[in-house]
């Protein structure tokens, strides 16, 4: 469907993430591939740091 293949070499595509379009420059290790393997659609905000001393009050 969207197989990246040679003629994209050197070409920046905007690849739609389910919010916004994200700009993905094609490069010739990337070719075969997907170009929505190169758009992360979830973003990790980090984990929580504990705060030990409020939880044993």
């Amino acid at each position: 469907r969207s197989m990246i293949i040679p003629i994209m070499l050197g070409h920046t595509i905007a690849v739609h993430d389910g919010r916004k379009h994200v700009p993905v420059f094609v490069s010739e290790n990337m070719v075969g591939h997907k170009l929505g393997e190169f758009a992360p659609t979830r973003t990790f905000r980090g984990h929580v740091k504990d705060d030990r001393k409020a939880k044993r009050r």
